[in-house]
């Protein structure tokens, strides 16, 4: 009797025959290799439940757990959940699954019913009863994960959240390559790809389909080589070793020097660096025995790395030891002359290290020197020869970390992409840098491999465009699609927002405007770009009110401090996961409140408030000029009358006429207190103990009232005024002493001076010089 076969044995044949067919696809078909990150709350989710999750169109993850809603933005998780006060119908934050709504929200399924969560407000709302029972019918299932647009699956189980994710490297190991150092490249005539395999000491050559057609044994590890029209390639090696390998493969080996780079020059000479004995030339490279020169001008026992032969007919090489340079004799190149040049540290423009690894040169005739690790020196080859034979010292241009686009000063080798972009390379990244227009494009290793490390290979690019590049782990290489076009895009999102000194709140991404309050001048924002597969070689950079950007890094957020009042605008852009700029830059406004003293109304009224102290203060300048003026001319008039009065025998009449023409501008108040000022003077110039005192009593005034007075009118205390009337009395005198024979004693009595010697000196304060001296310049 035949088994009957059950529906239960059927299973178990089909579930085994897929299992079966499976594994053999496995191991029969290559599979890209996998990385599985895992997510809990040590990571900053907020339960390790996980019952869904969705992405949003703005490309942010969200995942429903049993403690809120978490938003992941390739970064971190922020955590949404219902707090007091906030007006949520939403009764708990155990969320059993959640989907996409119609309008792009979020339908979140919990154990009292089904709720929205609006992603233009980020704040929960409630469903109609109505509505919740047709949504339902398509949630509460078993969450079998999430493919974001990326191609990473996320998926749950109870220890946690999980991404799957196949790394992806533009760059590609050359086939034949693998596993082994390439020192050197060249390009023959017809095309073909030459490789110096240090590893492996052997030359390795591919067509232009990159198939290998031919491999060379060597008897040392190959440094350098130069393919030769007529087949032969000369190759330097180390340890020590010069061969010229015929087109047969036969090798003649040269010399016993450790080459590390072979140039050839117009004449067809062969200019060798060694490195520990300098610069040497092979004058006949087809001659048989061949032979080369000691070290060409005379500098041995210098450690040479590369050469670079202009147009010109200078030759420039990288040493330990600085920067050789020199020109090529066009007769005899044995009078060739070179000259170090080395770091000065007393000179800002001096070479940055003497530790140079490569140079190159332009169509415009500069020379860039690449450093060990002090970024790259550039200086015209005009400029450094002259300076080479008028024995000054160069001065280079320096770009570094700290002044240019530059991320790395460490230069291992370098290249000309085009007239513009040099290939600098590092020790596990490539920068495609533009001098001219001081910006960069970093190739970090997420671009080339996980673990490639860089040597001092000089890269090569092909006429396609594409670049090759010596690794420990082969020949990589680059097509210019990779290089230069954009794959997948991050799109940037701002994320969150902290105000002073406030913690950072999650509310930016479906704002396009901040409004701060008029004491809110200091916020911190926080933003980023969405790559879920790997994040890590993302860079930054912001700038505010379309200012210059800011450099760039690593950071996600900006703070702006001390912001004016009005409107701003917080321009942010970030790279792709290769390090080059993408077109996804995102902007934000920022309206800040004005204080009471900054609106406009204010502006006006303080504008106006200046514009009446200045008017005050005008006025008041010119009052004061004028008062000054009217108590000059006043006090000039006063003068005179005592010059006419004082000690002379005028009658009333007279004296009435001379004072009236002071009154014109006073009030007869203020004129009779003149005439007796006047009178009291008049009655007592030549009276040694007429005083201040007495002059009051006189003028029925106390000894202040006199002074201020006298002052409001005259501008002058009631001291200084009887001296001047005394010197004025004493110029009077002078200028009669011939005619009354008066001596300066008799003078200064007749002034009110018993000590003649107190008068002169009184007059010379007055009158700058000695009243004999007065006398004899008034005579002539």
């Amino acid at each position: 009797m035949k088994p009957k076969l059950t529906t239960t044995s059927f299973s178990a044949h089909f579930i085994a025959v897929i299992c079966f067919v499976t594994v053999t696809l496995c191991t029969v078909l290559p599979m890209k290799s996998q990385i599985i990150t895992h997510y809990d709350d040590h990571s900053g989710l907020s339960s390790r439940r996980v019952g869904g999750g969705v992405q949003d169109r703005n490309g942010l993850l969200w995942f429903a757990t049993w403690n809120g809603l978490n938003c992941y933005d390739g970064y971190e998780f922020h955590w949404i959940n219902i707090k007091p006060g906030d007006n949520a119908g939403i009764s708990t934050g155990r969320l059993r699954d959640i989907q996409l709504s119609a309008k792009g929200n979020i339908w979140c399924h919990t154990d009292n019913g089904i709720y929205e969560f609006d992603l233009s407000t980020y704040a929960f709302k409630e469903i109609p009863l109505k509505t919740q029972k047709v949504i339902a019918r398509r949630m509460g299932k078993n969450w079998r994960g999430l493919t974001d647009t990326q191609g990473n699956l996320w998926t749950a189980d109870r220890e946690g959240l999980y991404r799957t994710s196949t790394p992806h490297h533009p760059a590609s190991i050359i086939k034949g390559t693998e596993g082994e150092w390439p020192r050197s490249f060249a390009i023959d005539n017809i095309g073909n790809l030459w490789m110096s395999m240090a590893d492996s000491r052997c030359i390795k050559v591919f067509d232009t389909y990159s198939t290998l057609v031919r491999t060379i044994t060597l008897d040392t590890a190959p440094y350098a080589m130069l393919p030769m029209q007529n087949g032969r390639v000369w190759v330097g090696g180390k340890p020590g070793r010069l061969v010229r390998v015929e087109a047969d493969g036969q090798q003649t080996v040269v010399s016993d020097d450790i080459v590390y780079d072979i140039k050839e020059d117009i004449e067809g000479h062969l200019w060798i660096a060694t490195f520990g004995d300098g610069i040497k030339v092979c004058e006949q490279p087809d001659d048989s025995p061949v032979t080369i020169s000691a070290p060409v001008g005379g500098i041995g026992k210098l450690k040479v790395r590369r050469l670079l032969i202009t147009p010109s007919g200078n030759i420039l090489a990288t040493t330990t030891e600085g920067l050789l340079a020199g020109h090529i004799d066009d007769k005899h190149w044995q009078n060739t002359k070179l000259k170090l040049i080395k770091r000065d540290a007393s000179n800002e423009g001096s070479l940055a290290n003497n530790a140079t690894m490569d140079l190159v040169q332009d169509s415009k005739g500069n020379i860039y020197v690449g450093t060990e690790c002090s970024g790259i020196d550039m200086i015209s080859e005009k400029e450094l020869m002259d300076c080479v034979t008028g024995n000054r010292q160069p001065v280079f241009r320096h770009f570094n970390v700290n002044n240019s686009s530059l991320t790395s000063d460490f230069c291992k080798a370098m290249t000309i992409a085009n007239d513009s972009l040099i290939i600098v390379v590092g020790n596990d990244n490539v920068t495609a840098f533009n001098p001219i227009t001081d910006q960069s494009i970093n190739y970090g290793r997420i671009f080339w491999s996980d673990s490639v490390r860089f040597e001092e290979t000089k890269p090569l690019v092909l006429n396609d465009d594409s670049w090759i590049l010596g690794t420990h782990e082969g020949a990589l290489i680059a097509s210019a699609h990779n290089l230069y076009s954009r794959g997948y895009i991050p799109p940037l999102v701002f994320t969150t927002l902290a105000i002073k000194d406030g913690g950072a709140d999650f509310c930016l991404v479906p704002k396009k405007e901040i409004s701060l309050a008029c004491d809110q001048r200091s916020v911190t924002i926080g933003y980023a770009a969405l790559d879920y597969t790997d994040n890590s070689g993302i860079l930054y950079r912001s700038r505010l009110d379309g200012s210059e950007w800011c450099s760039a890094n690593k950071n996600r957020s900006v703070t702006l401090f001390n912001l004016t009042a009005g409107t701003h605008t917080l321009e942010v852009q970030s790279t792709d996961r290769y390090g080059r700029w993408v077109s996804n830059s995102r902007t934000i406004t920022i309206t800040v409140a004005p204080f009471w003293y900054e609106t406009w109304w204010a502006r006006l009224l303080f504008t106006l408030i200046a514009l009446a102290v200045i008017a005050a203060v005008t006025y008041t300048y010119l009052y004061i000029r004028k008062v000054n003026r009217q108590r000059k001319q006043l006090l000039e008039k006063y003068m005179k009358v005592l010059a006419k009065t004082t000690g002379t025998e005028t009658g009333h009449h007279e004296t009435h006429r001379i004072t009236s023409t002071v009154a014109k501008t006073l009030s007869a108040e203020d004129t009779r207190f003149l005439e007796r000022v006047r009178k009291y003077i008049d009655q007592n110039i030549s009276n040694p103990d007429a005083n201040v005192d007495a002059m009051a009593d006189a003028a029925a005034a106390s000894r202040s009232t006199l002074n201020r007075h006298l002052h409001s009118l005259l501008g002058i205390s009631a001291s200084k005024l009887l001296i001047d009337a005394r010197m004025q009395r004493a110029r009077q005198l002078l200028s009669r002493q011939a005619e009354n024979g008066d001596s300066i004693v008799d003078i200064a009595r007749k002034c009110g001076y018993y000590d003649p010697h107190y008068f002169q000196r009184v007059f010379k304060q007055k009158h700058g010089v000695t009243p004999s001296e007065w006398t004899k310049n008034d005579t002539v």
